[in-house]
């Protein structure tokens, strides 16, 4: 099972999502919606469950407009997307991942709110024995990566096969 931060069911779905930055060339990521359709392909073929924790969900619906409700339909229903609650399992592993950082005095910059939203996600994914998460979140990524889930970022997803058929010209 592998997990969707907030920012691929974005890329995925909402076609008015902005195009993250590519770290190595500075420039939108290129064929960043093709790249992100065909890993959901290539996880559907193979059999492998999106895990969408709620606290995800719940963010992407916010954004999600009058699409929510077609959206929250396909996500719920589809055989490929697993929609997991923040729940018992989630909280204690959240309360772990806290008791870790706590020890060891890491400071992220960033708003406690962010964190704690962070935590509850990567409870949720530990939880549910999620393998890999992929995100565009650098904070996000360093904390999943503490906890010992593999993280695939946003322009690390491959790019798709180039045609290798050339163009006939007289």
């Amino acid at each position: 099972m592998v997990v969707f931060d907030t920012s691929f069911l974005a890329l995925a779905f909402d076609g008015k999502a902005a195009i993250p930055i590519d770290p190595a060339t500075n420039l939108p990521i290129a064929q960043c919606k093709e790249r992100i359709d065909l890993l959901i392909k290539s996880l559907n073929d193979s059999k492998k469950r999106i895990l969408i924790p709620t606290p995800v969900l719940a963010e992407y619906l916010v954004r999600a407009g009058e699409d929510k409700n077609l959206r929250l339909n396909e996500f719920t229903t589809s055989k490929t997307f697993v929609v997991a609650a923040f729940d018992i399992r989630a909280a204690i592993e959240c309360a772990m991942i806290e008791d870790g950082d706590s020890r060891s005095g890491k400071k992220t910059g960033e708003p406690r709110t962010k964190v704690k939203f962070d935590r509850q996600i990567l409870a949720v994914a530990i939880s549910r024995k999620a393998a890999v998460i992929y995100t565009g979140d650098i904070g996000l990524a360093s904390v999943a990566r503490n906890n010992k889930l593999h993280v695939v970022m946003t322009w690390e997803v491959p790019l798709p096969p180039m045609n290798e058929q050339l163009p006939l010209h007289d």
